[in-house]
């Protein structure tokens, strides 16, 4: 069953990563992110995890945020990291999970 809410790692520009409830709706997401959304899968933790960001980031030129891939890539703009069940279904990520990516996404890029 759908989470009406779901609690996220929320990653916004030259900020620390955040814990935050977000509703579990398309529009919400879109929101967030300021623009369509592209879900990526990261499995780096055993489990899958989904890191929701704007799908435009770069090509609007939204502020740089984040490395991605050890700096293979960077995340442009506010972007989240959540669950995801086995239907393709946005969930709450786990506490485990939170507590790793709070860790691996605490540096962030400063734009001079």
């Amino acid at each position: 069953m759908k989470e009406k809410k779901i609690k996220v790692l929320a990653l916004i520009p030259m900020e620390l990563p955040k814990e935050i409830e977000l509703d579990n709706t398309l529009e919400a997401m879109q929101k967030f992110v300021g623009g369509l959304i592209e879900c990526i899968t990261l499995s780096d933790t055993g489990s899958e995890i989904t890191l929701v960001c704007n799908d435009e980031g770069k090509l609007l030129g939204l502020p740089l945020n984040r490395p991605l891939w050890d700096g293979a890539d960077v995340l442009a703009g506010p972007g989240f990291l959540a669950g995801c069940d086995n239907e393709g279904n946005l969930t709450s990520l786990p506490q485990s999970a939170m507590d790793y990516y709070k860790e691996t996404f605490r540096a962030f890029i400063i734009e001079i």
